[in-house]
């Protein structure tokens, strides 16, 4: 039973350490149909082609998590409400911990002597992962009449 609790313990800090969200906040005054997410692009820089801006999303991972999961998820959240392309406007990584590795040494006889090396552990920062952006529809060009 006490190795159960030990291996439910390791899969929740796992599973939770690639844990990404997204929050999505719609402008008033705009319904559109869903979009597919796989066609919603990412742009870091306005694109020139004329848009309506009809929301804004807001991308949260963990440190394990990886950028492209983080923006999969605003991709979703944006293709939710129509979007059909995402601007990127502010990109951090807030400081969330440090991770230290396991110190190591050994330890040998020679003679009557006893001589030991050691090696400490290194530390890493760990940064989540904050992204917010601009949800974007494209617009259609005016028909000629």
């Amino acid at each position: 039973m006490r190795y159960f609790k030990i291996v439910l313990i390791l899969f929740l800090c796992m599973s939770l350490s690639y844990c990404v969200k997204s929050r999505i906040s719609t402008y008033p005054g705009f319904n559109y149909e869903p979009t597919d997410p796989e066609t919603v692009q990412v742009f870091n820089i306005a694109p020139t082609v004329e848009f309506e801006i009809i929301g804004e999303v807001e991308g949260r991972g963990a440190p394990a998590a990886s950028w492209g999961r983080v923006e999969g998820s605003m991709r979703k959240k944006a293709a939710s409400i129509g979007g059909d392309a995402v601007i990127l406007i502010s990109n951090r990584e807030p400081y969330s911990g440090t991770y230290t590795t396991p110190s190591s040494g050994n330890v040998f006889v020679y003679g009557n002597y006893i001589y030991y090396t050691y090696q400490p552990g290194t530390s890493f920062a760990m940064k989540r992962k904050h992204i917010i952006g601009l949800v974007i529809k494209w617009k259609k060009p005016e028909e000629s009449l």
